[in-house]
């Protein structure tokens, strides 16, 4: 129960729902204020966190279809296809409505929007959780790049389609990284935020070898996720291939930010310190794609 005091003696109790209870459960957690209206009660929480020990960095790279996440040993895909057709679906029940009345076509617009917001968020939610959860277990620097204004290259007049834009402009991958970010400090996961500037040709430059992809015809068919190498001569996925320059990107990153001195063997004791850069050319990481959160099949690599 929530008790309420109301004066002289007086309270008002609110029963809570098992999850409320959980999470209000957690050691070292404070309740500091709550909101009450006609329908609902907000409460605001605190805790403190003491940030992990990170033995390595991996990259998050945040596409329409997916969440991708990994380094050069491990690379995890999160599906959000869902998410795509929720919104294909909301737009097109949208659409169906004729009135002439352009307050109701409003009002109609935004309870869709509403259900579409919610239903997606859900589905970040689930993906986002299992992001941090792996960083967490693994001791890793969660690495994430900067994409704003890539809205721009889906506007009005770019020689695109309508349906295309519509699907593009949809994408929520600022509630992904807002939904990550905040995660990660509630389980103490530090967040390495990359400028564009240095996130600049991380999906077209080799992973292996530090040549520029190239989209190119295989077996009379264009692979969308996948660019060929012309040096290692092999495809190469290109979430895999972004995700592995991210982790390291991010990992020099973490080696400018320590003090004079502290790099080099010195630098191996010091609290956060990655694991020793990765030599180029080695082998291609293993990857493993998750369909609603459940892992099936490797991937080709």
């Amino acid at each position: 129960m929530l008790r309420v005091p109301q004066g002289d003696r007086r309270y008002f109790d609110i029963s809570l729902n098992g999850h409320t209870q959980k999470v209000l459960s957690e050691e070292g957690l404070k309740v500091r204020s709550f909101t009450l209206t006609t329908s609902s009660v907000n409460l605001t929480l605190s805790k403190e966190v003491k940030e992990i020990e990170c033995t390595g960095t991996a990259g998050l790279d945040r596409n329409l279809r997916n969440l991708t996440y990994g380094n050069e040993e491990r690379v995890i895909q999160y599906d959000l296809s869902k998410a795509v057709k929720i919104a294909e679906t909301t737009r097109e029940i949208v659409g169906s409505f004729r009135r002439n009345d352009a307050r109701i076509r409003r009002r109609i617009a935004s309870k869709y929007g509403r259900r579409r917001r919610n239903r997606v968020n859900h589905l970040l939610n689930c993906a986002t959780r299992q992001v941090v959860e792996e960083a967490y277990n693994r001791r890793e620097a969660i690495v994430v790049e900067d994409i704003r204004g890539i809205r721009r290259l889906y506007a009005r007049g770019n020689g695109q389609g309508r349906t295309f834009r519509g699907r593009m402009n949809s994408w929520s991958f600022g509630e992904a990284r807002r939904q990550v970010e905040y995660k990660a400090k509630w389980r103490g996961v530090p967040i390495i935020p990359l400028t564009k500037s240095e996130t600049r040709g991380t999906t077209k430059e080799c992973a292996r070898c530090g040549e520029r992809l190239q989209v190119a015809q295989r077996d009379d068919v264009r692979h969308r996720r996948e660019l060929w190498c012309p040096r290692c001569k092999g495809w190469v996925d290109r979430d895999v291939n972004a995700v592995t320059n991210l982790s390291r990107r991010g990992r020099l990153r973490f080696d400018r930010s320590l003090p004079k001195g502290a790099k080099g063997e010195a630098g191996e004791a010091m609290k956060g310190n990655p694991t020793t850069p990765v030599i180029l050319r080695v082998d291609a990481s293993k990857m493993t794609r998750w369909d609603n959160l459940q892992s099936y099949q490797n991937l080709r690599g």
